[in-house]
């Protein structure tokens, strides 16, 4: 049994997490946090779990073998350390850890790194990509969620040898990714029978992008995301327009077939299937749908995930598995 924490227990990814390691069979969920809630009953959220939300500074977390963070950007970069110097290792579900440049995250975060060093060790935690870098990690940056539906539906191209001119992302959300206390205040009746884009001058989640696609695609790559809510709480449903340099003479489904022959979370679908959030809702799955377009060389991509499972907690909990020697689905529920 390992001992296990989470420290930002409170959110909507949090809620997923205590539910996955409450039931997770060779784990022991000894703390959560949340100061807003702190002493009250976790089963507030999460029914049958008997714990009471704790400090994030209580020194129960140094009891864990893994600690969890799902918290605001710029929190984990301040407490994962002092775990780490422990040998307690991290697996971090925001965003303090995922750009390796430091001058990218100051210009798209507004603030200067604090843990520099830790940032150098920290594994990107995309499975489909990583599977053996996280089982040896230390500390496991999980993947956003706009990034692991707009990089999956991409790997299999910037992997192969085609030459591409630009990608465009237009990539929608359920109101949930803007966290819990947002949703409540305002979001939920601001949203209902509305949809409407957002981050129009640039969203935090481009530069993840574009460092994870352009290292796969051995140099720079022209990519534009632009993010939307839809009037749903869950879901992350991204069409992608991909532009070659000239007319491409390939059979796309079989080239995502292949890449994907042995990622147990894509879903392919076939000729006359499209994506849809409901079915990869409250699962681990990706569905991805490969299409011709009006434009010769053009191609579009469609990717739907959950974005608090698969683009955040379930994510976060095969990257857990393997790291533990596991199977890499143990205790998600796959649909």
């Amino acid at each position: 049994m390992k001992k296990v924490g989470i420290i930002g227990g409170s959110g909507f990814a949090g809620e997923e997490l205590i539910k996955f390691l409450s039931a997770h069979e060779t784990s022991d969920l000894i703390a959560v946090s949340s100061r807003d809630r702190k002493d009250k009953k976790v089963a507030d959220l999460v029914k049958d779990c008997n714990l009471n939300f704790v400090d994030p500074d209580d020194d129960i977390f140094f009891e864990c073998d893994v600690v969890f963070f799902a918290t605001p950007h710029g929190v984990s970069m301040k407490k994962a350390g002092s775990f780490l110097d422990r040998g307690i290792k991290v697996v971090d579900l925001s965003a303090d850890y995922r750009l390796k440049d430091t001058g990218i995250w100051k210009e798209w975060y507004g603030s200067e790194h604090l843990d520099k060093e830790n940032l150098r060790i920290a594994i990107y935690g995309l499975t489909e990509l990583n599977t053996d870098q996280i089982k040896k990690a230390t500390l496991i940056a999980v993947p956003g969620c706009y990034p692991t539906a707009s990089i999956l539906g991409l790997l299999p191209l910037t992997s192969g040898k085609l030459k591409i001119s630009s990608i465009s992302i237009d990539a929608k959300s359920g109101i949930s990714g803007a966290g819990r206390s947002t949703v409540e205040d305002v979001l939920k009746t601001e949203i209902q029978e509305n949809f409407r884009a957002y981050a129009t001058s640039g969203h935090r989640h481009l530069p993840e992008i574009k460092q994870v696609l352009e290292e796969s695609y051995g140099s720079s790559l022209e990519i534009n995301f632009l993010p939307h809510l839809i009037p749903a709480m869950r879901g992350i449903y991204a069409t992608i327009h991909v532009n070659f340099e000239e007319k491409v003479e390939e059979n796309f489904r079989n080239l995502f077939y292949e890449f994907y022959k042995n990622s147990p979370n894509i879903l392919l679908m076939g000729d006359d299937e499209v994506p849809e959030i409901i079915k990869v809702s409250n699962t681990n799955n990706c569905q991805i749908g490969v299409y011709s377009s009006a434009i010769d060389n053009q191609i579009i991509i469609i990717s739907a995930i959950d974005n608090l499972v698969k683009g955040a907690a379930g994510q976060a909990m095969e990257c857990y598995n393997l790291l533990t020697g596991n199977n890499q689905l143990k205790g998600l529920d796959n649909g």
